[in-house]
């Protein structure tokens, strides 16, 4: 059996199995999963509060537990498990070779556990990545040009946080502005929320940019850009990660006089 709890002022689940998992708890685990991205945009972190390590009741259950780490384990950034079984001391050093998250062990709260362990200090832990942003500014350029770096999950948050106020705050101060958008190796991909966003940006500056440099070597982004950049009346070219140092010079000037 297993108990899921959202904790949106976490922004976690918490998963507390009892017994063995079947396949309708991975199931419930899935589904919750996804309606939680659907109605933040944001994936949640994970913690897992057991008394013991947690079976399967059948081949099947742990078919869909592997099933749902697949599908989602590049989109978690933290899970913390919370027990006193010996079996989570080396749980985070194996779990390491099938997911991408970031993983802690925190004691239960007793006796001989120290200050920094128990369900408290696992939520703390998970929160403090609730807030990180995956967009980087690219600093070092001039002032009427926007540099923005992405990686890992793009959020609607990122958006709003982070890419839209830069780039608006710079058209109020120049009336039309130049865009580096790096789409380096870590990107793994956009929310919905986020294509929306960035669909929303190009529709509402289109005609604000003069210059656009996408720097990227994934090939769909690559080959999007190309097929959108008649569309846009601004002066767009696509560079190669490695080609980052020639996209920033190449921004930095001004487009010929047409």
């Amino acid at each position: 059996m297993l108990r899921i709890t959202d904790d949106r002022a976490h922004r976690c689940l918490i998963l507390e199995p009892t017994g063995s998992l079947s396949r309708g708890d991975l199931d419930r685990l899935s589904e919750r999963f996804d309606a939680v991205v659907a109605a933040t945009d944001r994936a949640p972190n994970l913690v897992i509060h057991a008394a013991g390590f947690p079976s399967w009741s059948d081949l099947g259950a742990l078919a869909r537990h592997l099933r749902f780490i697949r599908q989602h384990h590049r989109m978690v950034s933290r899970v913390a498990f919370v027990s006193n079984a010996r079996a989570f001391d080396v749980a985070p050093a194996l779990a390491r070779r099938l997911i991408s998250a970031e993983l802690r062990h925190f004691p239960e709260s007793g006796a001989n556990s120290g200050p920094d362990s128990g369900l408290d200090a696992a939520l703390d832990w998970v929160a403090e990545d609730a807030g990180t942003s995956h967009v980087t500014v690219i600093e070092g350029l001039p002032d009427d040009v926007v540099g923005i770096s992405v990686a890992g999950v793009i959020s609607a948050e990122d958006y709003a946080r982070t890419i839209v106020p830069r780039i608006e705050a710079t058209l109020r101060r120049h009336g039309r502005a130049k865009l580096l958008y790096r789409i380096g190796p870590e990107f793994e991909r956009f929310t919905a929320g986020a294509v929306w966003n960035d669909a929303l940006v190009g529709l509402n500056h289109m005609t604000d940019f003069t210059r656009v440099a996408i720097v990227s070597d994934i090939g769909w982004i690559r080959h999007a850009v190309r097929a959108f950049a008649p569309l846009i009346p601004a002066e767009i070219h696509v560079f190669t990660d490695k080609e980052l140092e020639t996209a920033k010079a190449w921004i930095t000037t001004d487009p010929p006089v047409m």
